[in-house]
């Protein structure tokens, strides 16, 4: 046997071998760790959370498709540059491996090609072909990318990194040795003489510099070596460094659970040993923990958070981020402290330990943590699947909880939930008040209380007298269309949503039980509101306390009313002299996928025309209420000139399109973009209103 042949084949085994078992160790071991966490699904059912289907097509869309990276549409292309890149790649690195490891038995391993091995010569030479075009496009990817950290110094991208230098070193590495070997084989006497436009143009670069016949052979092989040695490099190196996303971002799609992306996970406050919240790493349902792995640091979730982009410190990549090195860091005394322990003296061993994780570093502070809308452009952004929120959620249940750390204006609003159940502490008798005059049907008070459809007002239309109006116009279009409706009056309570999102599950529970048991009560079965947050709410979260409902937004049913031709909604008088902007609220819009509704409904108003704010659909710029911070105030550090309040700048991007008249679908966005409006002294010549009002005022 011929000793060179030995040599290689020991020399690849060696390197073979230790790659692979550092590679797979480093996995276990980080699996290891975010398993480690609190046993989390989202949601009781446990044949939903066993879905296969619904994660295969996450894995499906998300990671082979990359159907999230491409809300970013040239950022989308680069990246399916390098990822489609690696998958055509396989087959040409397994072809490698097989080499290695059975080289000694074969004359040459160098020569070795898995398509040709399968398919033959044609086959093999129409993939190399693949592979030399590929590899262009993977290295047009990676300058992309170079150039946005490092040149454009794009927000969001940490430009000192030196993890991103040496991952993008690595892959341009093993496209240029593919290449320049490949070029070299077509100069080599020993191998193909089939050339194709890229390899042949890189072999008469060869040619010209003065390699032929044998010596081009010696290129060829150094190359592939330098192939080969940067893969073991790579599967050394990925594993322990941000890169990781590339194995455990899939994990993040197929883990996913088939539950709506508008609930919160459900904290079982019978259980005396119940965890309520995180702030210890352990305490963390492992999904979060996974979050952290998965996270490539792209900053896009960054860039999209109306938090950060008005000068605030909430930065919910620094929150995935430092939770990730948290548990990195403390994970493994748990680990260790658990370890042969029975459950009782396992957890005596971890309480000893100390592990909490709020305040341990500035992007996981309280203020960070209590400048979060809740929006979701976030998650909406993140290519890889993380859910930043329910992590921010998690720790604010601690601070309230465990700790009753809040605001002394969200502690108000609390306690105006459990005593008046609403949170402006207004008188729960006057619930109903507003309907004063309209002839509506409240069910406790009715002798016949079947009703087609429940009329849930909620706070905001019951409370607050901007929105009283509001609901008043709704009743109008639904007494117009001959709508068998009714309210529960007095019996309506808080739906929860901001004590929910504030941290307060406890008070929350109360009131959705409460509320559930009510509907019940009376058999209804469809409600419809104006309020988003509401919506959200009962249809997508009060299902876990036995309440399945058909919950319809008003945009939805006065779309629906119009298009059944129960309605008839003419052109309003300015359309012709003035434009209609719309504002997308976060709740009805990327929670619940709710755009073309409301955009319909003011068309029919505007004449067909909507003028698009920088910031629409998707991408919507939140109105700064969300996440109970309607109830908090919003600090402005007037030394920051990216300081401001997060309505301000919404209604900035609005006021921009020229619209003389804005349209909004939310209680509390119209509260918030009328503020705005004030502030930038547009009140008297820009419009605020709820699509209900512009219907209410233009049916026929």
């Amino acid at each position: 046997m011929d000793i060179g042949r030995i040599l290689f084949h020991l020399l690849f085994t060696a390197f073979f071998v230790v790659a692979n078992v550092v590679f797979v160790r480093a996995i276990l071991y980080r699996l290891g760790l975010i398993f480690n966490g609190r046993p989390a699904f989202f949601n009781e059912d446990a044949k939903k959370n066993l879905n296969i289907g619904f994660r295969l097509k996450s894995f499906l869309i998300n990671v082979i498709l990359q159907k999230k990276n491409f809300r970013e549409p040239v950022r989308g292309i680069m990246h399916a540059f390098v990822f489609y890149g690696f998958i055509v790649y396989t087959i040409h690195t397994t072809s490698q491996m097989i080499a290695g490891v059975f080289g000694y038995a074969m004359e040459d391993p160098y020569q070795f090609a898995l398509p040709n091995f399968l398919f033959g010569e044609t086959a093999n030479h129409l993939y190399e072909q693949t592979v030399n075009y590929v590899s262009i496009l993977v290295l047009t990817g990676l300058g992309f990318f170079a150039w946005r950290r490092w040149i454009q110094k794009a927000k969001g991208l940490d430009v000192h990194s030196p993890a991103s230098a040496i991952v993008i070193s690595m892959i341009a590495t093993l496209m240029v040795t593919t290449l320049l070997g490949n070029g070299a084989k077509t100069v080599a006497a020993t191998y193909y003489t089939h050339a194709g436009f890229i390899d042949g143009a890189i072999g008469s670069l060869w040619e010209s510099i003065g390699v032929a016949n044998s010596s081009a052979d010696i290129v060829f092989q150094i190359m592939w070596w330098g192939h080969i040695i940067t893969v073991f490099s790579f599967m050394l190196y990925v594993p322990t460094s941000k890169h990781a996303h590339l194995i455990f971002a899939p994990f993040n799609y197929f883990l996913a659970t088939d539950t709506p992306k508008g609930q919160l996970s459900k904290l079982n406050l019978d259980d005396e040993n119940a965890v309520w919240g995180s702030n210890r790493v352990e305490d963390f349902p492992w999904p979060n923990l996974l979050d952290g792995m998965s996270c490539i640091e792209c900053g896009r979730c960054q860039v999209e958070c109306p938090a950060n982009r008005t000068g605030k410190v909430l930065n919910p990549k620094a929150i995935i981020v430092e939770l990730k090195h948290q548990m990195l860091e403390k994970m493994p005394e748990v680990a260790s402290a658990r370890a042969g322990k029975t459950p009782e003296e396992a957890a005596e061993a971890v309480a000893a330990l100390d592990t909490g994780v709020i305040n341990s570093h500035e992007g996981l502070s309280e203020e960070a943590l209590w400048g979060c809308t809740t929006c979701y452009a976030c998650v909406e952004a993140c290519p890889v699947g993380n859910n930043q929120v329910n992590a921010i959620i998690e720790m604010r249940r601690h601070l309230v909880l465990a700790e009753s750390k809040m605001s002394p204006e969200l502690q108000k609003a609390f306690t105006n939930m459990e005593n008046n159940s609403n949170p402006w502490g207004v008188g729960a008798h006057t619930r109903a008040d507003w309907a004063d005059g309209l002839n509506v049907k409240v069910l406790s008070e009715a002798e016949d209380k079947n009703v087609d459809v429940l009329y849930w007002v909620g706070c905001a239309g019951a409370f607050d007298e901007r929105n009283k109006k509001i609901s008043r116009d709704f009743v109008k279009i639904m007494q117009k269309a001959d709508v068998n409706f009714g309210i529960l009056g007095t019996e309506e309570g808080c739906s929860g949503d901001s004590a929910r999102r504030g941290g307060n599950e406890y008070l929350y529970q109360t009131l959705a039980q409460t509320n559930v048991d009510t509907i019940n009560g009376y058999g209804i079965k469809k409600i419809v509101t104006a309020c988003p947050h509401c919506y959200n709410t009962i249809k997508n979260e009060y299902p876990q306390f036995g309440g399945n409902f058909e919950v319809i937004h008003h945009s939805e049913y006065i779309n629906q009313l119009s298009k059944d031709g129960k309605i008839d909604v003419k052109v309003a008088d300015d359309a012709k002299t003035g434009k209609y902007t719309y504002h997308d609220s976060c709740y009805i819009g990327r929670y619940n996928n709710n755009y073309d509704n409301p955009r319909d409904v003011v068309k029919k108003v505007s004449g067909g025309k909507i003028e698009e704010a920088v910031d629409h659909h998707s991408k919507g710029l939140c109105c700064g209420a969300g996440g109970a911070q309607y109830w908090m105030e919003e600090h402005v550090d007037e030394s920051n000139p990216e300081s401001m309040r997060v309505n301000s700048k919404r209604t900035g991007q609005l006021l921009d399109t020229g619209a003389t008249t804005i349209a909004t679908a939310c209680p509390f966005c119209i509260t918030m973009i009328t503020d705005g409006v004030k502030a930038a002294e547009k009140i008297d010549s820009v419009k605020v209103k709820d699509i209900a009002e512009l219907v209410a005022e233009n049916i026929d």
